[in-house]
Parts: C-alpha cells; sequence; structure tokens
C-alpha cells in the first residue's frame, strides 16, 4: 500500500509540472487565417515535409508531383488526395469511406481543427501516401502541426517534475523517487503455490506446441517473402516480421518475460536435434564433462570470443541493412533462411547453442533488455546450489539435457545470458529452480566492457531507427536507398555514421560523462566502474525508445495486415474477404501521445536505476549528485529531444 500511495504521489506531482505549460500554452492561440501551400510530391518524400499552422487556420492546398502518381494521405482530416503527373488538379476520396463519390479540384481546402476535446490534445498528423511509387515508398511522409502544441508542452513540464523528484530524492531520505525499496516488493516466486504451472513449465509438450507454431510462422514468412508480391506494404512475410513479431518481441515479451522469445525460437532448432538426436528424452551417455550423449564434433567456443562483440557487430551489420530488410521481401525471406541454416551447421562444430550465445542478433536485443523485465529464472535456495556437486542444471541429467547456454542456475544473478530454454526445470534433481516475478527494471549497471558496449549499441540504434523510418527528412532516406537510386555512395557515409556513433561517439561520451561523474565527486569507484554504471543507466530510456519507435509500425499497417492474410502472396487471392479493405491506421491520434508516455517513462526509471547504481556507495547527498548530474543531464537531453521528436 505505501509503495501505491507513493507510486500515485509521484505520478500526480509529474502530472501537475505538465498541466501547467499544457494550460498556459492555450493562451497564446493566434487568430486563424488562411494558409496557401503548394505540396510537391516525389521518391520518397514531401516538399514542405512540415506543415505548421495555428489552430483553426484555413488551409488551401494544391499539389504536383516530380516522377510518378502519389497521394496525400490524412487520415485524422478524412482526406486522400489522389496526385497524378498528367494534370495539376488531384482526385480526393474520403479515408472513412472511399467508395463515396470522389470529386476533382484544383485547391483542397479543409480547417485545421479537430473535433472536440480532440482540438486542444491533438497537435500532429502524419500526411502519407497511398499510392505505391517504389520500393522506398512506405517511408514517404510529413507532418502537420497544429499550434499550439498541448502534448509538447505537457510532456516537456513532465520532463521537469521527474528532475524536481530525482533531485529531491539526492537530499531527501524520505522522497519516494526511489519507488521500488519496499523489501516486500522483490522477487515474488511463481511456482511456489501453482502445481499446475510447475507441470507447464517442466512438461516438454507446451514448449514444443509452441516450438511448431513459431516454426510454421517462419514457413510463412520465407514463402510469402521469396515467392510473394514486391510490395512489401502488402506482403504477408514482411509484414509479419517488421510489424507483428517486432512489436510483440519489443513491446510485450520481452518487457515482461524477458528472454521467453528463445524459449520458443525456432533457429536452433534443427541444431539441438542435430546434436541431441531427439526431442524429448535424453540419450543416455557422455560427453566431455556433460551426463548427456551429443552427436558432432562439440568442440568449445574460442575462449577469447566469448563476450558480446561478435553479436554486436552481427547486429550491426543487419541494422545498417534494416531498411532494405524492410523494403525487398525477397531480401528479408533470404535472410530469415540464412539464420535457420547458421546456427544448424554450427551445431555440428560447437558444443550447444554457440550461434545463440555469440552470434545472434536477436539475442543482441533481448540479451540486455530481458534485465529490464518483471519474469526471472533462478534456484529457490542457494543453499542447495552451494551443495550439490553435480551441478544438473549446468551438466545435465537422466531427466533433461545440459544446459544449452552453459550457465550454472546457483550462479545466475542477471537475465542477460539465460536464454529460457527450461532445460534446468527438467535436469535438476533437487527440484530447485523456479520462475520469479519481479520489479520492473531490477538489474543495474553492466558486467563489462562487451555487455556495455552492446547496452549502448542498442541504446543508439533506438535512436536512429526513430530518425530513420519516422522522420519526415528525404534527404536521409536518399542516404539508405540502395534499391532502386543505388546511392552506394550515400548509403557507406550512412553506414560509417551509423557504426561510429554506435561504437564510438556515444561510448566516448559516456565515458567523459562517468570521468566528470566520478572526479567531480571523489568517489572510491574507478572511471570503469562508473563507467559500467552509467551505461546500464541507458537500458530503460533506451527500451523505451524501441518500444515508441515499433508502436507506429504495427499501427499504420494493421489495415494491410488484415488484406495480406487474405492474399498472402499478392497473386488476387482474397480467402477472407478483406484483401481489398480500405486503409485505416489504428488510433493515429493517439500514437504521439503513447510515445511521448513512453519517454517520460523511460527518463523516469533511468534516473532511478542511475541513482541505485551509487547508492550502495554510502555517499554524501552532495557526492550522489556531482556523480550521477552529467549522466541525468545527458538522459534528460535525449529524452527532451525525442520527445520533440515525436511530437512536433
Amino acid at each position: 500500500m505505501k509503495i501505491f500511495k507513493s507510486r500515485i504521489i509521484n505520478i500526480l506531482i509529474i502530472f501537475g509540472f505538465g498541466l501547467i505549460p499544457a494550460l498556459v500554452c492555450q493562451f497564446f492561440v493566434q487568430a486563424p487565417t488562411d494558409r496557401y501551400i503548394h505540396v510537391r510530391s516525389f521518391r520518397y518524400g514531401k516538399d514542405p515535409s512540415v506543415i505548421r499552422v495555428n489552430r483553426g487556420d484555413k488551409l488551401h492546398l494544391t499539389f504536383s508531383t516530380d516522377d510518378t502518381g502519389h497521394s496525400f494521405f490524412l487520415e485524422e482530416f478524412d482526406i486522400d488526395a489522389k496526385i497524378s503527373p498528367a494534370r495539376d488538379k488531384v482526385e480526393v476520396f474520403k479515408t472513412s469511406d472511399p467508395t463515396q463519390k470522389s470529386y476533382i479540384t484544383k485547391e483542397l481546402t479543409f480547417t485545421a481543427k479537430h473535433p472536440g476535446i480532440l482540438n486542444y490534445l491533438v497537435a500532429k498528423s502524419n500526411y502519407r501516401c497511398h499510392v505505391w511509387c517504389g520500393p522506398m515508398h512506405a517511408f514517404e511522409l510529413g507532418k502537420l502541426i497544429i499550434l499550439p502544441n498541448t502534448l509538447l508542452a505537457f510532456s516537456l513540464g513532465c520532463v521537469f517534475g521527474i528532475l524536481f523528484l530525482w533531485i529531491l530524492s539526492l537530499f531527501s531520505a524520505a522522497s519516494n523517487f526511489s519507488i521500488e525499496e519496499d523489501k516486500n516488493a522483490g522477487y515474488k516466486d511463481l511456482l511456489k503455490k501453482s502445481g499446475f504451472l510447475r507441470k507447464i513449465i517442466v512438461s516438454r509438450w507446451p514448449q514444443t506446441i509452441l516450438l511448431i507454431i513459431a516454426m510454421t510462422m517462419i514457413y510463412i514468412v520465407i514463402l510469402t517473402s521469396v515467392f510473394g508480391t514486391n510490395m512489401a506494404g502488402r506482403n504477408l512475410g514482411v509484414l509479419m516480421m517488421w510489424a507483428i513479431w517486432l512489436f510483440l518481441l519489443v513491446a510485450i515479451l520481452t518487457p515482461l518475460f524477458g528472454r521467453v522469445w528463445c524459449t520458443v525460437c525456432p533457429l536452433p532448432f534443427f541444431g539441438d536435434l542435430l546434436q541431441r538426436r531427439s526431442n524429448f528424452t535424453p540419450v543416455d551417455g557422455k560427453t566431455k564433462e556433460y551426463n548427456n550423449w551429443y552427436s558432432g564434433l562439440f568442440l568449445k567456443w574460442p575462449a577469447k570470443l566469448q563476450n558480446d562483440l561478435l553479436k554486436l557487430i552481427v547486429f550491426l551489420v543487419i541494422a545498417t541493412f534494416s531498411t532494405t530488410l524492410v523494403a525487398d521481401p525477397k531480401v528479408s525471406g533470404i535472410t530469415v533462411i540464412m539464420l535457420l541454416l547458421v546456427p544448424t551447421l554450427m551445431a555440428g562444430i560447437w558444443e550447444f547453442r554457440a550461434f545463440c550465445r555469440y552470434i545472434c542478433p536477436v539475442s543482441a536485443f533481448v540479451g540486455p533488455f530481458s534485465r529490464m523485465s518483471t519474469l526471472a529464472l533462478r534456484s529457490k535456495s542457494q543453499q542447495v546450489c552451494d551443495r550439490c556437486k553435480p551441478h544438473y542444471c549446468q551438466k545435465g541429467s537422466t531427466e533433461g539435457w545440459a544446459c544449452p547456454y552453459g550457465l550454472n542456475v546457483g550462479e545466475i544473478k542477471e537475465n542477460s545470458d539465460c536464454g529460457l530454454c527450461l532445460e534446468c526445470t527438467r535436469s535438476c534433481m533437487y527440484n530447485n529452480i523456479t520462475l520469479y516475478s519481479r520489479p520492473l527494471g531490477s538489474e543495474l549497471g553492466t558486467r563489462n566492457l562487451s555487455e556495455a558496449w552492446l547496452t549502448m549499441a542498442v541504446f543508439t540504434l533506438s535512436i536512429i531507427y526513430s530518425v530513420l523510418y519516422e522522420g519526415q527528412w528525404p534527404v536521409v532516406r536518399d542516404f539508405v536507398n540502395i534499391l532502386d537510386k543505388q546511392n552506394w555512395d550515400l548509403f557507406g557515409i550512412y553506414a560509417i555514421i551509423v557504426w561510429t556513433l554506435s561504437l564510438v561517439i556515444i561510448p566516448g561520451i559516456v565515458y567523459l560523462l562517468s570521468y566528470t561523474g566520478a572526479k567531480s565527486s571523489k568517489t572510491q569507484r574507478s572511471i570503469k566502474e562508473v563507467f559500467l554504471a552509467s551505461s546500464g543507466a541507458l537500458l530503460p530510456l533506451g527500451f523505451a525508445l524501441w518500444i515508441a519507435f515499433v508502436i507506429p509500425m504495427l499501427f499504420v499497417n494493421v489495415t494491410f495486415i488484415t488484406q495480406s492474410i487474405s492474399d498472402p502472396f499478392g497473386w488476387g487471392w482474397d480467402f477472407f474477404g478483406t484483401a481489398n479493405i480500405p486503409w485505416h491506421q489504428f488510433v493515429p491520434r493517439l500514437v504521439p501521445w503513447l510515445q511521448a508516455g513512453l519517454v517520460l517513462t523511460g527518463l523516469w526509471f533511468s534516473l532511478r536505476n542511475l541513482k541505485k547504481s551509487f547508492e550502495s556507495d554510502k555517499l554524501t547527498p552532495r557526492q550522489l549528485f556531482l556523480i550521477t548530474l552529467p549522466m541525468c543531464v545527458f538522459l534528460s537531453a535525449i529524452a527532451i529531444t525525442m520527445i520533440i521528436f515525436y511530437t512536433n
């Protein structure tokens, strides 16, 4: 109850800080006027890419195109204007019902005003293109901003409310900023009172069924990506991967259940089958120090590569070519095939899941962010683990295979390495393995430099992806367009920027801030220790930015997913009668509010974890303020920048 009250108080304080500027800005509404704007469309953008108007302004829009047909699709105002290179007039349809009779006009006129209370809450709308104009078609968008921007004012006020509470927490022992310090708000054994749930976890059947479903989905992705339409927005494989699966992975599975995707991931399935020769019953025998029989060479992975560096490189390579993967279905399909073949081939050479542990790009994401999750696999009793000499969880037993991640559950303190394969729940002969629920964002800092670099890379990419996929700047898309424009020179510059930001600039900034904090506070910690703790504080905000990025990826494409399910290959089929339904985005007015809320939540947890990372040092309030201030400024600057990006 105490924790709940403190949360409510904190939320009210932050809300109060946001409400003041949100109300004040309403008194600065300028008188409505007529605005005459010409919108030029081209592959792949709009000019102007941002239209800023005042609430109530009457907009007079004319249109032209530099190349092929385009459209001006503004769903919040029920407008879809089809633009043709053959004429200076546009044919206007209603987005709510395109079957209604259209009209042709040279000048499109509408008032910059939303209905009812939304007129005061909604400031940003995206205008898009609803005529396929090339492989990068989905990137073509612009932004309509109606002032005053209530959401921007509210969000910036909330940032200052969070900073106020954070500073208060540093100098006041009675502060409620650290909302999870109650000793009773720790880990809770989920299997302690549920024999049925334990049976489900230990049984191989539920996991196998989910694995078969995931394998079926992968099969559909490969088939539809390779043999289906080249139009990415209507290709079921592309939509399943980059809209549905990515959203589920980032926004639901990882924050709630950590590395649960690894539990049912089909990528290592054939490699496991090759090594184990069984999917259910461990084969009796001995392989090296393990209590199960395995086939293949079963070589040890090189000691110098037992870190996150290879994983980071593979992740950056795929991230660099991500726009090509999204825009070209065949490239997506071939990539998935490679991700199935590589771990299978590696399983014949190296022991266990070497691909998952050291190379997998998905693991590069879920590994760091699983530390934020509310689910953790741990031992029930550390004493039982200490007395266990055979280490069944790590070495295997007659009931279960050895841990494919090479872990001893008694030594697991963080979620990063455990792939939640659940094998230890079967192999442990003392029934000493369980699943815990815990507070969100419980783990602090990073353990080593490779983990710190991986954390900073995934943090950096959350910002790059947002700018690349949701930004309105056509020049940015030119830098990644190697499909129809063949801009390899610009793409090379883009690749250098991505890798330099991820591996040099952001780590360099974090190191400099750590150095400044350590020296100014005169802490006993080394610069490296401060650096590792500070880099861990990026996780909550980085995770929030990733979720903010994937929300529109799904919400914009909900209709296209429904269409593609009826016509998975784009061959003119219509299984469920939905192949030709009109395009509607899912709650487009709500998206900026969700994104702003996520950034604020991420900033809160990042500052909380930053403070907690140094509380055990028993520093004075002044020292704690000085050691955390540089990173606080950096985190706040990133949060403010991204709030402005998402809302303005």
